[in-house]
């Protein structure tokens, strides 16, 4: 039997020759022997049990196929908290952790109700914002088995949300809203992902139409309807390529707002926002 380390160090090695994200290894090595990196360290000179190693084999099959490590261990880490994930929904990412980071930082007195996530999928962002503000958000998805998940989520994170089934911003009541945040489905149509993406995530969740914009434009209408007098934002997760064109969407939709574009960790363009005329937050960046 190999020692961790050796076994570690091999398992890189075959996913990176399979053409495959060689850190899954770790993680996946970390979840089966229910250990931190703390814990893996330590364990670095012992020998896996038979059954550790027969199970840390089967999920490394798997990784080989390219299926994404969060599915193999059923879960994803975002903000802090561990959210089920399957193939119903996107995988959470990194960027959008900067998304709720700037939102938490411009909200202001909300109450129940009055912010929509649109395309909740494993429901990261309606749940972070839940959990985080202490008040209760709305959310839509047009798939009922994302929803599905998402529900679970909520619940095991201890969120007040409410779920509806619908498309873009239809089941919300007229002028209900406050706040209106969405990770809309922004890939162009022909665009070709990696295949561990588009094998094992929902198109649904993906592709935004011929130039990607077609939820944008779909929110941006709906939500004259949707959104208070008194509204306070809307916040866009977008691709690196569509800052300038979601941006004129809304600058058009509400000429009176002020408009901006956030870039992400890595500089590209990830966030685009209005804020109603009247509140200034003092550090937008364009």
């Amino acid at each position: 039997m190999m020692r961790v380390a050796a076994l570690l160090k091999q398992t890189e090695e075959r996913l990176q020759k399979a053409g495959r994200d060689r850190a899954a290894a770790e993680w996946w090595l970390m979840h089966v022997l229910d250990v931190d990196r703390t814990g893996l360290l330590i364990r670095l000179s012992d020998e896996l049990s038979k059954d550790e190693a027969e199970r840390f084999e089967a999920g490394i099959e798997r990784l080989l196929t390219g299926e994404p490590v969060q599915h193999v261990i059923g879960q994803a880490p975002f903000y802090g908290r561990s959210f089920e994930v399957n193939r119903d929904v996107l995988i959470p990412r990194p960027e959008t952790e900067e998304l709720i980071d700037w939102l938490l930082g411009q909200i202001r007195h909300v109450a129940d109700d009055e912010i929509v996530d649109v395309g909740t999928g494993s429901g990261a962002i309606a749940i972070t914002l839940s959990v985080e503000l202490g008040v209760r958000v709305q959310t839509v998805d047009i798939s009922p088995e994302a929803i599905a998940v998402a529900k679970r989520n909520a619940e095991t994170l201890g969120a007040n949300v409410r779920f509806f089934e619908g498309d873009g911003l239809a089941p919300i009541a007229d002028q209900s809203i406050r706040i209106l945040v969405s990770n809309p489905p922004y890939i162009e149509a022909d665009v070709l992902l990696d295949e561990t993406v588009v094998g094992y995530e929902p198109h649904l969740a993906l592709f935004g139409g011929a130039d990607g914009l077609d939820m944008y434009r779909q929110l941006i209408s709906e939500s004259v309807r949707v959104l208070r007098a008194d509204w306070q934002l809307i916040a866009f997760e977008i691709g690196y390529n569509q800052g300038q064109d979601v941006k004129s969407l809304l600058s058009e939709r509400y000429p009176e707002a002020e408009t901006g574009i956030l870039k992400d960790i890595n500089g590209k363009d990830r966030i685009v926002y209005a804020v109603r005329e009247g509140i200034a937050y003092g550090n937008e960046m364009d």
